[in-house]
């Protein structure tokens, strides 16, 4: 008590003296256009002595600081202002401006072209669970369908973006591309993606102008991303109409490991829903994976994945040249495919390391004829990225791909290795918050072609408001001919595209609305007649890269998850305007992979009191061209429209102590009469309609978690 009584007395001894030693600081801070900044904090460095700016942006305080000392300045999203001065007796007024700190949290976000998943910089359009509530088949591919740009082609597996065949898009997988995406399908009956939907945590569907980190693509990449680390030990029971599986995940601190497998048989399926198909074997096989996770520091995360498949079928297929005979084909598909990567902050720099490994291999008998189909891919890549100045970030790396194609025909065996190797650099540039672009090239090099190329990409965004933005973009995309042609000629060279891409994206809260122009240009791409399925009747045409082509058109998206309770709902259409002259094509011609408008809508809906949730796809396409030899016009014939309503519907349970989930599903709820296309007799006498396998299906399946602590997992 008493050294307080001496403290105090000191103090009001010598405060006269106290006041006149003491700095008064004082000001305003604003931003680079004048605006006032309150709550900016202003302080002495090494001290105690500051304020923060009020509402209007001005500040005082003062300090007993003397001499030489630094003032700081500080406000979230702006740089910090530093500068040296002088503490006297005398006020010192100091007006701050403080310059706007360009990141990439509050960036605009460069994304003509690509519709993103998982990333809520730029907006989640599908997440895993969009994918397995979207339709009735809970196929990742399906999924993307109901995306603008995306083309419903219901007789033959692959993605189909805005007039390109399925060749021309690409699956990756951390950072790794998937030589064979889909099961093996036999003619006009298509199969589904190998690949589970929930594997994944990140989706990147772009559809077209997409990043120069990757190639071989001319018109669209699917970027997938899987999941990092579980977050709890679980296991799972399936139980399905066709089959059954499970798997079983293992946590520790900081390892994972992840098994999964499986078995169906389609016969008994077969057998109760009436099929279109002359099934000599309904479909059977199995299926297995496995994932293993490994933290390596705080930052570095090691993944390895395996997945191994294998089945069985055969079928009738009907000989319109010699009714009422018909074609028998057998087919036993395997595929096997490996991905390692490696994810890291090594100083100040994030960089990636990946490896993958795939193994796809046919075996078919065609009425007789063994055909045995064998393609090996191996690949690594490795990129870096930096922040090289305050408003610049550089990515640069290379990949090595080594492909072998072995084919056997009876007796006669054609053997081909192609070695690709690419590099690439790229820099994301924020001039201001507002305004960004993304300059990049890549070179190749193919080791069959003994040819190279060199390919810029660039991209621009500008934000008009907090929600809203306009995105530019051009590329340059090239890709090697297809296995088909290189086996049969030798000179080929690239085929390649360009890409011109403008949009306007709403980004709100629970709402996005895009709407995107583009038009694609098609130069050297391959001629020449191969016989494969289905084959026109038409005059040979010479081996030569003399086609061409164009793609344009527009997509228009919506989501709202917002204005209604519980529901969720997204409307896209497409328009594409498409020629092209290529493959055996004799003229210039609309290609039969694309449909003029393309139009879908999903709605989904909670219901919280039995949870459950319930979703309805609509998909509509407008007739596709088809082969008529009686028309001399070229495909001048065109198909009935598309259309197809399907419906999902999961119940959320617990079973002793487990919760589950039932899930049902019908696909072409109102039995739609949908007619692909038409074939031809080889003298035009006799048709046939290509059809789906059914005309309805259903789907019921048990999902039984075991450990589950999360029943929205």
């Amino acid at each position: 008590m008493r050294i307080k009584l001496y403290c105090s007395l000191i103090v009001f001894l010598f405060f006269p003296f106290l006041i006149n030693a003491q700095t008064k600081i004082s000001g305003k801070i604003i931003d680079s256009n004048g605006n006032a900044l309150p709550g900016a904090n202003i302080y002495i460095k090494d001290s105690y002595d500051g304020t923060t700016s009020k509402t209007d942006g001005t500040f005082s305080f003062k300090t007993m600081e003397k001499g030489s000392a630094v003032l700081v300045a500080s406000f979230v999203g702006y740089k910090k202002y530093e500068n040296n001065v002088v503490l006297k007796k005398e006020e010192l007024k100091i007006d701050i401006v403080l310059e706007e700190e360009i990141t990439q949290m509050n960036a605009v976000v460069v994304s003509a072209g690509s519709f993103e998943a998982s990333d809520e910089k730029k907006g989640v359009i599908l997440k895993p669970l969009d994918v397995v509530t979207t339709g009735a088949t809970a196929d990742l591919y399906t999924s993307l369908n109901t995306l603008p740009g995306a083309q419903k082609i219901g007789e033959t597996e692959g993605l189909f973006v805005r007039g390109g065949s399925a060749a021309e898009s690409k699956t990756i997988i951390d950072e790794m591309i998937v030589q064979k995406p889909f099961s093996s399908s036999v003619p006009d009956i298509p199969s589904r993606g190998r690949f589970s939907p929930m594997m994944f945590k990140g989706t990147v569907f772009s559809t077209g102008g997409y990043s120069a980190q990757y190639g071989q693509a001319l018109s669209s990449a699917l970027i997938l991303k899987t999941q990092d680390m579980p977050t709890q030990t679980i296991s799972a029971i399936n139980l399905m109409v066709f089959g059954l599986g499970g798997a079983h995940t293992q946590l520790w601190e900081n390892t994972a490991v992840s098994v999964e497998g499986g078995y169906y048989n389609l016969n008994p399926y077969n057998n109760v829903f009436k099929q279109r198909v002359d099934w000599d074997k309904s479909p059977v096989g199995i299926s297995g994976s496995a994932n293993f996770r490994q933290k390596i520091s705080k930052n570095g995360l090691l993944k390895a994945f395996v997945s191994y498949s294998k089945s069985d079928l055969s079928l009738y297929l009907p000989d319109l040249d010699n009714l009422p005979n018909k074609t028998f084909y057998g087919l036993k598909p395997e595929n096997y495919y490996s991905n390692a990567s490696y994810r890291d902050i090594w100083g100040d720099w994030n960089v990636f390391g990946g490896f993958s490994y795939s193994l796809d291999k046919d075996i078919i008998n065609a009425t007789g004829n063994n055909i045995e189909q064998d393609q090996r891919l191996v690949q690594t890549k490795f990129t870096a990225n930096k922040k090289i100045i305050d408003n610049a970030y550089l990515t640069f790396g290379a990949e090595i791909l080594n492909t072998l194609y072995d084919d056997t025909y009876n007796q006669f065996n054609v053997k081909l290795n192609e070695a690709h190797t690419a590099g690439f650099v790229e820099s994301d540039i924020y001039f201001t918050n507002d305004l960004a672009a993304k300059v990049g090239v890549r070179a190749e090099h193919s080791k069959i072609l003994d040819k190279s190329n060199f390919a810029p990409r660039i991209s621009f965004a500008y934000r008009l408001g907090t929600y809203d933005q306009l995105n530019f973009a051009y590329g340059r995309f090239y890709q090697t001919p297809e296995k088909n042609y290189l086996v049969q000629y030798s000179k080929f060279d690239y085929e390649n595209a360009d890409h011109y891409i403008a949009n306007y994206q709403y980004l709100g809260e629970g709402q996005t609305f895009r709407v995107e122009l583009y038009y694609k240009q098609y130069h050297n791409l391959v001629r020449g007649t191969v016989y494969n399925y289905p084959y026109f009747n038409l005059p040979v045409v010479p081996f030569s890269n003399d086609g061409n082509g164009y793609a344009k058109g527009i997509d228009v998206f919506w989501r709202d998850s917002r204005s209604l309770e519980y529901c969720d709902y997204w409307v896209s259409y497409s328009f594409i305007d498409t020629k092209r002259i290529f493959s055996n094509y004799p003229t210039t011609a609309f290609p039969t992979f694309a449909a003029p408008h393309t139009f879908s809508v999903v709605f989904k809906r909670w219901f919280e009191s039995i949870s459950a949730f319930a979703a309805l796809t609509y998909v509509h396409a407008s007739g596709r061209p088809y082969f008529n030899p009686n028309n001399p016009e070229f495909l001048g014939d065109r198909g009935s429209s598309y259309d197809n309503l399907s419906l999902n519907i999961s119940f959320i349970a617990k079973w002793f102590g487990s919760y589950s989930v039932i899930f049902f599903s019908i696909d072409n709820l109102p039995g739609f009469a949908n007619v692909y296309g038409y074939r031809y007799s080889t003298d035009g006498k006799i048709v046939a309609p290509v059809v789906p396998p059914t005309l309805r299906s259903a789907f019921l399946g048990v999902f039984i978690s075991i450990g589950e602590t999360n029943q929205y997992q």
